[in-house]
């Protein structure tokens, strides 16, 4: 940005009064970050940093962009009354959209003219090209060419002069319908050759370029005679009130206003009960998935991610549909409730806390994560021909369509239909970059996750969406508390019921406590789960249960505990007699000996099925085995014994519970960086408006030399994630020259390099200074 640009756009800010520069605050929240500005200069440098402006941009309706886009043609600067003019809309209309603009930042006022930034003016310059106005191309134009191109757009030119003729030319180019009419009346091969000429940003239109075929020459010569194009030092050039004309010949810019959203007829209390059971059944489902991992770590792929072999194994274990589980994968890792270990992929130390709260916390804590992730967990993107498996990270823009779709929708009024909301995305983020059959997976996505969580039910926003909307608005620091203070009424605590048949099952309805699960895993083998699961128990599983340290007679009362009615009498008869025979035969660490009474030694020393433990009778009670502990005990339990380990000490060994737990994920929400509130950052640059000096840090000096391109703020955001181990986002252009953006967190610099962890390579990575194009704080 220019020094000129900046100060202006600095002197516009330095007039908004608090009310209106706090507006403007909590509208790019992303100026909030640590290290925040510290005078209007350096809130300039913040607001024009391409990650800011492209977050900015997200969140206008299509009316403001049409609005935008029109002042961008107008050259960057013009009043309202000319724009609305020129864009045949109400002043009324263009009046809200500049409005709209000022408010986020991406416009000021000056003179009573609407201003672009320069930035954004380029960006939006860029369908119209680099031309020249006509005034200053006729100055190289010949008066010969100077006179046709008068006749043909239907002046008269006997008797002017060059100066008057280049008037008279500049005079009609500025009638832009005048222009549309001509460029409509073309042929399709001109028009073709016309946008070709518009969509170069060189200026070099050169009859010889790679579209310079004899076609395009006879083409070009059709413009020339239509007076369309000049021809400039010898050179075929297009005036740039023809590339207007023909960029909004071919753009629809009207105004529609914002569409009606149409509120179907549904029964309140159908969408709360809806929603209630929708979010105890995320919560459940969430539930199931990590105490499958606690018990069984979810195998990871070689790169990272579940893949669909251990997908599709989980989801017939879980008895949910496999494309519902990339959702619940996603969600707990995002949560920081799943996280990688050696074996794969278990719940983090988190879990037993989150598992133990309040049903409303828990809820809060998935919606929360759901509504902030950037990606549809349930439609991943493809990376070249590659699935990126969850719950690996990767770059979307499905999230500001979701944010958006459930915005609209709460904006729209209690009960405006969601799906309808959703078939006007294009009004309300006309810049989600999707075309239009990746924009509808997003869209049915989108919806679907919200039916599953509960924020949408009956094609409506619940109560529980409102709320998980209005928080998000808001904004508080303890966003995931205050969400579970609002939801906390809306969710009673689940309720499980356990039913012990005489068949030796259990059918289980809702979601068990923690304590009923480690029973049930203990003593019984599930062999469905859901919203009813069955467990079933044997004689092999109980003895697991007595192997692992339980006792018959606090196994019967648990079960008598969590029963809903008596426990039957052949599940009692079971556990007893297995207590009765377990450790009846015991081996003794001593590699080893095995011990029980006479009667049983015979038969164990007797028994054929036995013979490769090399069994030999030391004792009338005392066998020995030259194989190990583990070995004997599995063969003698395979063959219908129940022995119990003992140390050379003949105590009792009782294996440890296998609970696997996983690292919390690099980028958990207690490292988000810290931010300042908008009134508090208002204040400070109202007390100092023209401090824009940088923090005197060794590291954001070093950085400065390495890397001339970027500016005071971005140096002074590099430089603080160094100095404190903060993420923050690049633009990357590696040694090929492809463009990235990345997420990354900063752990030292040596030389020219950073040794950094990325988000997106969910690894760690080394990147170039000198090769960092732009830095923005990370959300």
């Amino acid at each position: 940005m220019e020094q000129v640009s900046s100060q202006s756009f600095a002197d516009y800010l330095s007039t908004l009064d608090e009310a209106s520069l706090i507006t403007l605050l909590e509208a790019r929240p992303d100026v909030l970050i640590e290290p925040v500005p510290r005078g209007f200069i350096q809130l300039v440098y913040r607001l024009d940093g391409t990650d800011s402006l492209v977050a900015a941009m997200r969140t206008l309706n299509r009316d403001t962009v049409r609005v935008g886009q029109g002042l961008a043609a107008l050259g960057g600067s013009a009043t309202v009354p000319a724009l609305a003019a020129w864009l045949g809309a109400s002043q009324d209309a263009v009046g809200d959209g500049g409005a709209e603009l000022c408010v986020r930042g991406l416009a000021w006022r000056d003179s009573g003219a609407l201003q672009l930034p320069e930035r954004l003016l380029a960006h939006w310059s860029a369908d119209i090209g680099a031309a020249r106005p006509v005034e200053t191309m006729a100055r190289s134009v010949l008066v010969a060419e100077l006179r046709t191109a008068v006749q043909a757009l239907g002046a008269d030119a006997d008797g002017l002069g060059k100066p008057e003729l280049g008037t008279r030319l500049s005079e009609l180019m500025s009638e832009t319908d005048r222009l549309i009419t001509i460029i409509s009346g073309l042929s399709k091969g001109a028009r073709d050759r016309l946008n070709d000429l518009r969509r170069s940003l060189t200026g070099d239109y050169s009859w010889n370029l790679t579209y310079g075929s004899p076609g395009a020459i006879s083409q070009t010569e059709t413009l020339i005679a239509a007076g369309l194009v000049l021809v400039s030092n010898r050179q075929p050039e297009l005036p740039r009130e023809v590339a207007v004309a023909a960029w909004r010949a071919d753009t629809d810019l009207a105004l529609t206003g914002r569409p009606m959203i149409p509120h179907p007829d549904v029964d309140a209390t159908m969408v709360r009960s809806g929603a209630q059971a929708a979010a105890e059944g995320a919560v459940g489902r969430v539930t199931a998935l990590l105490d499958e991992a606690r018990a069984t770590p979810v195998v990871a792929l070689k790169k990272g991610g579940v893949g669909p072999r251990e997908r599709s194994r989980l989801a017939k274990r879980l008895s949910m549909p496999e494309g519902d589980l990339l959702l619940w994968i996603d969600l707990a890792y995002a949560a920081g409730l799943l996280g990688l270990t050696d074996g794969g992929y278990a719940p983090t130390s988190d879990y037993q806390d989150w598992r133990a709260a309040e049903m409303g916390l828990r809820w809060a804590v998935l919606a929360s994560a759901w509504f902030a992730l950037e990606h549809a967990p349930s439609s991943r993107e493809i990376e070249g021909d590659k699935e990126v498996p969850p719950p690996l990270p990767l770059m979307s823009g499905a999230g500001w369509l979701r944010r958006t779709m459930v915005g609209a929708a709460g904006s729209a009024g209690p009960g405006a239909s969601v799906r309808a909301t959703g078939r006007e995305i294009d009004w309300f983020c006309p810049l989600h970059g999707y075309d239009p059959i990746r924009r509808d997976d997003k869209i049915a996505a989108a919806v679907r996750e919200a039916e599953l969580l509960g924020v949408v039910a009956v094609d409506v926003l619940s109560e529980l969406g409102e709320h998980l909307l209005a928080v998000d608005e808001a904004a508080p620091a303890d966003a995931v508390e205050e969400l579970a203070r609002r939801c906390g009424g809306l969710l009673p605590e689940a309720t499980f019921s356990v039913i012990i048949q005489s068949d030796l099952t259990a059918m289980v309805a809702g979601q068990p406590s923690a304590g009923a699960t480690q029973l049930l895993r203990d003593a019984a083998v599930a062999e469905s789960r859901g919203a009813a699961g069955t467990w079933r128990f044997s004689s092999s599983s109980v003895r697991a249960a007595l192997d692992a340290g339980w006792a018959a007679d606090d196994l019967l009362a648990q079960l008598r505990t969590m029963s809903a009615h008596a426990v039957p009498q052949p599940l009692e008869y079971l556990i007893t007699d297995v207590a009765r025979r377990h450790g009846h035969v015991r081996v003794r660490g001593m590699r080893c000996c095995v011990v029980a009474d006479e009667a049983t030694t015979t038969e164990v020393l007797h028994t054929r099925s036995l013979a490769k433990l090399q069994l030999s009778r030391l004792a009338p009670t005392v066998l020995a085995s030259p194989l190990k502990l583990e070995v004997v005990l599995t063969r003698l339990r395979e063959v219908g014994f129940y022995p119990i380990a003992e140390d050379a000490a003949g105590t009792m060994i009782v294996p440890r519970r296998q609970e696997h737990q996983g690292s919390p994920r690099f980028n958990s929400p207690a490292r988000r960086p810290p931010r300042v509130s908008p009134v508090d950052l208002a204040r400070r640059l109202a007390a100092h408006p023209d401090d824009d000096t940088m923090p005197d840090a060794g590291t954001l000096r070093l950085l400065a030399r390495l890397n001339t391109r970027l500016n005071e703020a971005e140096l002074a955001l590099l430089a603080d994630a160094m100095d404190h181990c903060g993420d923050i986002v690049i633009t990357y252009r590696d040694a090929n020259g492809t463009r990235t953006v990345r997420k990354i967190q900063p752990q030292q610099l040596y030389g020219k390099w950073i040794d950094a962890w990325c988000h997106l390579r969910n690894a760690q990575r080394e990147f170039s200074v000198a090769n960092i194009e732009s830095v923005s704080p990370a959300s």
